[in-house]
């Protein structure tokens, strides 16, 4: 979209709030969710199109889903028809860290931003949704929705080189893998983390990568609050979901442990989990 050079692309939030906004999201996520949505966070105005109608650009971030051409925004009470739409992102382009949810998005609208801006000065107001043309995943239709609950919350995988091994000892699985240095320094040149899941039961290695993810290829794409976590995660998990197959093991755990890897998903059903460094 050559829309995209006129237009702000990249906003910069507060580092130190990074962890409080993830968090806000996760518990708004725990809701039951209908209509896809996310978080209206710039309004650009851009020149009339050739047929004389006024253009606005939407930045829309922490999507549930990624809007098309031909959807129908909702901003407050003012309904609008998505004119355009440019490439989704999933990175932030000044930290290259993750985006929350489904990244963000820009749309064009066929509006003026004095209009928009009338309905939407109200930070209650802040978040949009949008019915799509195409059939929304499973959750957006079902009020049996499972809850997530990080598990890493002062660590991580390497975003690049997991180098993900697995080794069973007993009624434990041992998942050993590189650890992520450049958002957790105290892990600089520490080669390796290992994983344990206690009572593990069963475990399997989905080929649910970050891009099937944000492409909404997994079952949870758009309802985990986002890619590249550990997460425990309660209620029913539609494992059927995923043609997979299991590998059985002799433990008698039932906890469902979600690990969303770089090239890889590794999903676990164990007792409890546990985490180590090799210095």
């Amino acid at each position: 979209m050559n829309a995209a050079k006129c237009m702000k692309v990249c906003y910069q939030e507060r580092q130190d709030g990074y962890s409080d906004l993830r968090m806000a999201v996760q518990t708004a996520k725990d809701r039951k969710m209908h209509k896809p949505k996310g978080r209206l966070t710039d309004i650009v105005s851009l020149p009339a199109d050739e047929a004389g109608h006024p253009r606005s650009v939407l930045m829309l971030d922490q999507l549930t889903h990624v809007p098309e051409t031909g959807d129908v925004l909702q901003v407050a009470d003012r309904s609008v028809l998505i004119a355009q739409v440019d490439k989704q992102r999933v990175r932030d382009c000044l930290t290259g860290w993750k985006l929350l949810g489904l990244g963000s998005i820009a749309v064009i609208v066929n509006e003026t931003p004095e209009q928009l801006n009338q309905v939407a000065q109200d930070p209650s107001r802040r978040w949009v949704t949008w019915t799509p043309k195409a059939e929304l995943p499973w959750h957006f239709n079902s009020d049996d929705l499972p809850t997530f609950k990080r598990l890493n919350e002062s660590w991580n995988a390497h975003p690049n080189d997991v180098r993900l091994i697995l080794d069973q000892k007993g009624d434990t699985l041992l998942a050993s893998m590189k650890p992520n240095p450049y958002e957790y320094r105290q892990y600089e040149g520490v080669p390796e983390i290992t994983v344990s899941f206690e009572g593990c039961s069963r475990h399997r290695v989905t080929p649910v990568n970050d891009h099937a993810w944000f492409g909404g290829q997994c079952r949870f794409s758009g309802l985990a609050p986002s890619w590249g976590e550990l997460y425990e995660i309660s209620g029913n998990t539609r494992d059927d979901m995923d043609p997979t197959p299991w590998i059985e093991m002799r433990g008698a755990g039932t906890r469902h442990f979600h690990f969303y890897l770089r090239d890889e998903t590794l999903e676990i059903k164990a007792q409890d989990w546990s985490m180590q460094s090799e210095s």
